[in-house]
C-alpha cells in the first residue's frame, strides 16, 4: 500500500511540473503575441493567438481564467487530436 501511495503522490507531482511548464510556455506565447502585435506582424499575431488556445486547453479552464495574462480574442476551438 505505502509504495502504491509513493508512486501516486509522484505522478502528482509529475503532473503538477507539466503543468507549470505549460503556464510558462503560455506566458512566452502570450508575449509573443503582444510583440508581434505591437509591431503589427498580423499573421503572425493570429497564429500566436491559436498556439496559445491550443496551450489553454491543456492547462485547463479553471486555472487559465486565474491567469490574465493569457488571454486572447480567439474564440474557444477544440484543438484536440484524434
Amino acid at each position: 500500500m505505502g509504495m502504491t501511495l509513493i508512486a501516486k503522490m509522484d505522478a502528482d507531482c509529475g503532473a503538477e511540473d507539466g503543468r507549470d511548464e505549460l503556464i510558462a510556455l503560455a506566458r512566452m506565447i502570450a508575449y509573443a503575441r503582444h510583440v508581434a502585435q505591437d509591431v503589427k506582424l498580423e499573421f503572425a499575431t493570429n497564429c500566436l493567438d491559436l498556439a496559445l488556445e491550443a496551450v489553454k486547453q491543456q492547462v485547463g479552464d479553471g486555472l487559465t481564467r486565474e491567469l490574465g495574462e493569457l488571454s486572447s480574442p480567439v474564440p474557444q476551438v477544440s484543438v484536440r487530436s484524434h
